[in-house]
């Protein structure tokens, strides 16, 4: 988040005018407290047509607890000791809230009977964690912990499901949207009047209904599609095939589809590390996704000398860019319809001194550059550091994160 310096009320009606009264940081500039990314292993949870039912009308067949861990990335080159709090939300929390808990009134925790109840408690209950920043840390001015880990049960996804005024849960097979919310502080100058830096983040975790749960009969599935107006495939998603070498798979076609193939679920995008490129000249990086080995890992200390170059670009594992289904809706012929798509690719860069030659990357084409140029400060001196942290999205909720850390020579 990006925090402008304020203007007093009689430079109002100038910076109107010029939007030159004072300077903005750029928002791939590091300069205090920010949380770059929220990252959850797994990226998204199937859940079963089962849960469309009440608890007690289903069968008796066995639903699965998942186990995820929850990764912030959190930054503040300054140091200090910094506060971060978690919790989870319910989808309907709002753009910047997190729906809290009065569990004495709350109508849906309190239609809950245990062990769900103790289980959602668990999960909605808020968690603060102190700890100073390591000035000698790599990547620079990392703030931790930075690793939580939750455990959603078959009561929780239940808990998550949109209710009707009688508590029921609504039939949707659209994804459920419950998020983690995140605050780092940073109030080490609090005593002599500075102000408290505060950031808050938010990060959704897909709970999406599997209308191809493989822990269901065939025949119970494939009803229960019909009844939605699309077919399931006979099978997983075909490998690609190019045959005409243009290098567009001819089998899995972008657009709309038959049927609706096995489920996969969404993977954090397989990033390996970076290329030294040898120019730095911004048009002739490589193009595309680079696969193969890595000249440096996800997290790697280079030396450099103050004022250098370093031209980078991401590499990928081969199933870096997934091919999936999303169900969608036709509203022209009022139904349901099947479309095919494939995964791009953005790539946010941050650096904590320096310049970066692009603050976003993405590939949509085979000729895009998902790589850039990091210019080093001048005045760095030697056995300083600074950090250069690369956030990738997958446009699905996926996320990895690397980084380069210079010591200066």
């Amino acid at each position: 988040m990006t925090r402008p310096r304020t203007c007093s009320p009689a430079m109002v009606s100038a910076l109107l005018l010029t939007m030159s009264c004072v300077n903005f940081d750029l928002a791939e500039q590091l300069a205090d407290t920010r949380v770059l990314a929220v990252k959850t292993e797994p990226a998204e949870i199937l859940f079963s047509p089962l849960f469309l039912a009440p608890p007690d009308q289903r069968p008796p067949f066995p639903l699965p607890t998942t186990e995820v861990d929850v990764e912030v990335f959190a930054f503040d080159p300054r140091g200090g000791r910094t506060t971060t709090s978690i919790q989870m939300c319910p989808e309907d929390g709002g753009d910047s809230s997190c729906r809290l808990y009065d569990k004495d009134v709350d109508e849906d925790f309190a239609r809950l009977v245990e062990p769900a109840r103790s289980e959602v408690a668990g999960l909605l209950e808020r968690a603060a964690y102190e700890d100073e920043i390591d000035d000698a840390s790599a990547p620079v001015g990392r703030i931790g912990p930075s690793t939580f880990h939750y455990t959603i049960t078959p009561g929780a996804v239940d808990f998550f499901q949109p209710k009707n005024a009688n508590g029921e849960n609504v039939p949707s097979i659209f994804p459920v949207l419950p998020r983690f919310a995140v605050d780092v502080e940073n109030a080490t100058q609090r005593d002599d009047g500075a102000e408290v830096f505060r950031e808050r983040a938010f990060k959704r975790l897909p709970l999406t209904l599997d209308l191809t749960d493989p822990a269901l009969p065939a025949d119970f599935l494939g009803d229960l599609a019909r009844g939605l107006g699309i077919e399931l495939c006979d099978g997983p998603l075909p490998d690609p095939i190019d045959a005409d070498g243009d290098g567009v798979d001819d089998v899995f076609v972008e657009g709309l589809t038959d049927c609706l193939h096995p489920r996969v679920l969404n993977q954090n995008p397989s990033f390996l590390g970076f290329r030294f490129e040898s120019t730095v000249v911004v048009e002739e990086l490589s193009t595309g996704m680079l696969e193969g080995v890595p000249d440096v890992g996800i997290g790697s200390l280079v030396r450099a000398a103050p004022g250098g170059q370093l031209a980078v670009t991401p590499m990928w594992g081969a199933d870096a860019v997934e091919r999936y289904q999303v169900i969608s809706f036709d509203i022209e012929a009022s139904k349901l319809t099947i479309l095919n798509r494939v995964e791009d690719m953005a790539c946010n860069w941050y650096a904590t001194r320096g310049t970066v030659s692009s603050a976003l990357t993405s590939l949509q084409f085979d000729d895009d550059r998902l790589g850039m140029v990091w210019t080093l400060p001048a005045d760095a001196v030697v056995g300083e550091r600074d950090s250069m942290i690369l956030v990738v999205l997958d446009q699905r909720g996926g996320t990895a994160v690397g980084e380069i850390t210079v010591e200066y020579k």
